[in-house]
């Protein structure tokens, strides 16, 4: 537990100092749903039920790009190399660094919620929202901090996170936006869905905690 909580602050002072990564993706995904705001005005439609997809896509695409910057930062420095060369057991420095990235994006996503509530004149920061938002986030995370370890020292890096994660992360996405959708008034029980998003968290995070270990060990 001490060797978690060494590399979660480590990590979360690193994330501060060089806070490059986390803002590019905070801006991006503020954009992204200006943009978003803007076109849905063209429309004539209620925006309300696109809203699931538009959240989400956003998340998953600042979550990647964020994620593989912090890698990649690693990988060039040593320091991800150094820290497997410490007594720290493997699963104890995966746990750290999922915390960590868990917790810059959740962040995010509260900040993008917040923009997306005055933008949409929707009530966006619901418990109902909250819970499928933290369940999506610890699925999403276990799993992309897994691929970025496995991609970490491959040149192609930028492009092969999102190569792996992608098609991995179709189940989580569809839970996720169905999950929103009926949060938000669709006709739809949301208890089926948040429940697929807590089996895929569950499994993501055992996983990801049981293949750390061979990853970095290859």
């Amino acid at each position: 537990m001490s060797a978690t909580l060494a590399v979660l602050r480590k990590d979360l002072r690193l994330a501060w100092r060089d806070r490059s990564g986390w803002l590019s993706a905070t801006a991006f995904a503020a954009i992204s749903v200006l943009i978003y705001s803007f076109a849905f005005d063209l429309a004539a439609q209620p925006v309300r039920p696109l809203l699931p997809g538009v959240l989400w896509t956003t998340f998953l695409f600042a979550g990647i790009f964020a994620g593989a910057h912090s890698f990649q930062r690693e990988a060039e420095q040593g320091t991800f190399d150094a820290m497997l060369l410490s007594p720290a057991p493997a699963t104890a420095i995966y746990l750290g660094k999922a915390l960590s990235h868990m917790l810059a994006l959740l962040v995010i996503e509260v900040a993008l919620l917040l923009l997306a509530t005055i933008l949409f004149s929707t009530a966006l920061l619901t418990p109902d929202l909250a819970l499928i938002v933290l369940v999506g986030t610890v699925g999403y995370v276990s799993l992309t901090t897994l691929l970025s370890t496995l991609g970490s020292r491959a040149r192609a890096r930028a492009v092969l996170l999102p190569a792996l994660a992608l098609p991995l992360l179709v189940p989580l996405l569809i839970a996720a936006v169905r999950a929103t959708g009926a949060s938000l008034g669709d006709p739809v029980g949301t208890a089926p869905w948040t429940l697929l998003l807590l089996v895929f968290g569950i499994w993501s995070s055992a996983g990801a905690a049981l293949l750390f270990p061979l990853v970095v060990e290859r």
